[in-house]
């Protein structure tokens, strides 16, 4: 089997699927490659002499300027020729978002027997490319039930759910932390991921602990004066020094995105257990097809009982520790890209030794 994986970034990023899904297809001795469509969409004449920000790009997504066949057409050509050069029995679309209709009607005259396939990782709701392309794939993945309840109530037959997963060779506990790493990367509660209001609202009812929040910013209108400046340490982490602060926290808060984790989880969940780390999360329905809560994952529903749960929790060091190590071993044995790629392969007729 030959596999290409359609990234959104280039080279060795640490949070990303398509990295995550190479390193799973490279356990699995299966030949693939890896192709950055975004990256050239990005790079293009239109970008470079607009010097364009995310939301430029974003509006560029989403409205009429994505027509103008100049923007997507040295990314597209490109694509096109590693295609047909390498010839996949399977293309795996991790980063949907600059993939069109004429893209993919393009990909299939090229390879007529391809079996082209995407794993959103977010809410194709709120994305105008992926939502459009959904009847071109053989499958669409969605890691949201409630999502792909309600796509499959526009008569789209081929989405199916497929949650997030972890990347073991880069999730995983670090016993060689220094106690200097210790010391700068852990606190008796911490959070990863970018401040948005709703976040700083439930974060606020723990602003009088030991918190480091680590991440890439600050999104939205959030009050000068919040704790949330005074705790955050300005330092987005990925690979070891993220699960470095999983590892060293006693309690890694876990709020999900209302907009793309309605009743689904982030890959965030699956990243934490496979570190080692303990985690307090918002409570999601489909955590309940995924672990076992209150045995492997503590949940809150309220910010009352988020402070409830932490006061209870950082009192309780084995109960931690013991629930951590349960839901690291749920996490290697159902929860990894090597798994979710096995189901893609079964979904689609492959067989792994072809």
């Amino acid at each position: 089997m030959r596999v290409l994986i359609i990234r959104g970034t280039g080279g060795e990023k640490n949070n990303e699927s398509g990295w995550f899904y190479h390193l799973a297809l490279e356990g699995l001795s299966i030949s693939h490659t890896m192709f950055n469509h975004r990256d050239l969409v990005r790079k293009s004449v239109v970008f470079k002499i607009a010097q364009v920000s995310d939301y430029l790009f974003r509006k560029i997504q989403s409205h009429s300027l994505r027509n103008i066949p100049f923007i997507y057409k040295r990314a597209d050509d490109r694509l096109l020729a590693a295609v047909v050069e390498f010839k996949p029995h399977l293309v795996l679309v991790t980063q949907a978002k600059t993939i069109t209709p004429a893209l993919m009607d393009r990909i299939r005259r090229a390879i007529p027997d391809v079996i082209i396939v995407c794993h959103f990782q977010d809410n194709p709701f709120f994305y105008d490319p992926p939502f459009k392309t959904i009847p071109y794939y053989d499958h669409f993945f969605v890691k949201d039930t409630y999502v792909l309840n309600e796509v499959r109530k526009l008569g789209f037959k081929n989405v199916s759910y497929l949650p997030q997963a972890c990347a073991p060779q880069v999730h995983r506990p670090v016993p060689d932390m220094t106690d200097a790493e210790r010391e700068f990367y852990g606190s008796d509660l911490a959070f990863v991921g970018s401040m948005y209001p709703y976040r700083v609202r439930i974060l606020e009812a723990l602003k009088g602990y030991d918190f480091k929040i680590w991440g890439s910013g600050f999104h939205g209108d959030i009050p000068a004066d919040s704790f949330v400046y005074s705790k955050h340490q300005r330092r987005w982490v990925v690979g070891r020094e993220k699960s470095m602060v999983f590892t060293a926290s006693k309690i890694n808060i876990n709020t999900q995105n209302y907009q793309n984790d309605i009743f689904g989880v982030s890959s965030k969940v699956f990243q934490i257990a496979a570190a080692g780390g303990f985690q307090l999360m918002g409570y999601k329905p489909d955590l309940e097809k995924l672990f076992e809560i209150g045995s492997e994952i503590a949940v809150f529903h309220s910010r009352d009982e988020l402070v409830e749960l932490v006061d209870y929790y950082l009192e309780r060091s084995e109960e931690r520790q013991a629930m951590a190590q349960r839901a690291r071993q749920r996490v290697l044995s159902e929860h990894t890209f090597v798994h979710r790629f096995c189901e893609i392969a079964e979904r689609c007729g492959l067989s792994l030794s072809s």
